[in-house]
């Protein structure tokens, strides 16, 4: 961690040691359930730490009466958290015909072939249209649950347990789910709002360091697209040991940002783009890196990217990318975007799925919560991002 610690020299961000990405012990959490009013597709999203038989009682309340629950867990995460098989047992004392299945860990669940195994698994079980699916893991297991219960016979309902930070407070909200085909990440995928969002922070405990720091980016972004107090308030906590009150604050901070956003466009045709900000070129680097970067870490490399495009164009405030570029290292998340942009990356942002004709909506930061969407061509996005950086 020296390279971040070092990183968090800058003078808008305290001096200290590596920043914390865990939860202190000595601090409460309060529960904080937050509405996502869209008629009837309506949900909410509870951020609290709580017992198995309480989450289970919620998903129970919020799926209703159901012919059967497949539970849906990436299976290293079964692995890591021992609060995954009591959380199954208490689903299974609550609710009919509750069945567990392991899906690959990470993104190799977010593949068309993965989502086939799970369909097929759903039919051999008999599970039927008043059925439900529970999904239990990261953002990819998110995608992976929302998307089978959005094809699967035509629809059926669904819930999530989010386990990561970055399923916290992105993946699990909002109803976008998909799979990566060869071609680009998410181009496969449809809109499909789960029955409730159950957010325990305590699952973090478990999680390895480097996969909570990937979640962290997430918060970064909704700071600067949206709330600027986010910000300064991962700033303030730079080298100091992190309350657990605090970083239910910033998960909860960061979730009201996604879901003022969709719901103010749920399907994505205008205010809901400022969600990509970091993703044209992040998804470019995370897909030329066979996955082998989080999605979080290339969000990271595509957030500079971005702000370092926007100085360029003259549209971004020029200290914001160095203020920016010293929050995240010291948050532990990769910051050295120049010499990823390989040519196959470059070519990778044609495919795109925010393109339109022959340019992208390329979602640019003026200032500290404040976003905007411009077309720019793509021989002209790549020639000014290399300039850029």
């Amino acid at each position: 961690m020296a390279r971040a610690a070092r990183a968090c020299l800058h003078p808008d961000i305290p001096k200290g040691g590596a920043c914390p990405l865990r939860p202190g012990s000595a601090s409460r959490i309060d529960v904080t359930i937050i509405s996502v009013p869209l008629g009837p597709r309506s949900y909410e999203v509870c951020i609290a730490p709580a017992s198995a038989t309480d989450i289970a009682q919620k998903i129970g309340t919020a799926l209703g009466k159901t012919t059967g629950v497949a539970v849906l867990v990436d299976s290293r995460v079964g692995q890591l958290s021992p609060r995954v098989q009591p959380l199954v047992e208490a689903l299974a004392a609550r609710l009919p015909r509750v069945r567990r299945m392991d899906l690959p860990a990470g993104e190799s669940s977010k593949t068309l072939a993965a989502i086939e195994r799970t369909c097929d698994w759903l039919a051999d079980n008999g599970y039927d249209r008043g059925a439900a699916l529970v999904g239990i893991g990261g953002g990819a297991t998110s995608d992976h649950v929302g998307f089978a219960a959005a094809i699967y016979l035509r629809g059926i309902a669904y819930a999530t347990c989010p386990t990561t930070l970055l399923a916290m407070v992105d993946a699990s909200v909002g109803g976008k789910t998909g799979v990566d085909i060869a071609a680009g990440k998410n181009l496969v995928g449809a809109f499909h709002q789960p029955r409730a969002v159950l957010a325990d922070p305590g699952f973090l405990d478990s999680l390895p360091s480097r996969e909570t720091a990937a979640g962290m980016s997430e918060v970064v972004k909704a700071g600067l697209i949206a709330d600027a107090a986010l910000l300064d308030t991962l700033e303030a906590q730079a080298g100091a040991a992190m309350p657990a009150a605090v970083l239910a604050k910033i998960i909860e901070a960061a979730v009201r940002v996604k879901v003022e956003v969709i719901v103010a466009d749920e399907r994505e045709n205008g205010r809901r783009a400022i969600l990509n900000f970091g993703h044209t070129v992040g998804h470019a680097i995370e897909a030329a890196s066979g996955f082998q970067l989080l999605h979080g870490e290339a969000v990271s490399l595509g957030m500079i990217a971005a702000l370092a495009l926007g100085v360029a164009r003259g549209v971004t405030e020029p200290g914001l990318l160095a203020r920016t570029t010293a929050l995240l290292a010291c948050l532990g998340l990769p910051v050295d975007v120049k010499h990823r942009l390989a040519a196959d990356v470059l070519d990778r942002m044609e495919v795109d799925k925010k393109r339109v004709s022959d340019a992208v909506r390329f979602v640019l930061v003026p200032r500290p919560g404040e976003a905007i969407i411009q077309g720019i061509a793509f021989g002209e996005l790549k020639q000014q991002l290399i300039a850029a950086l």
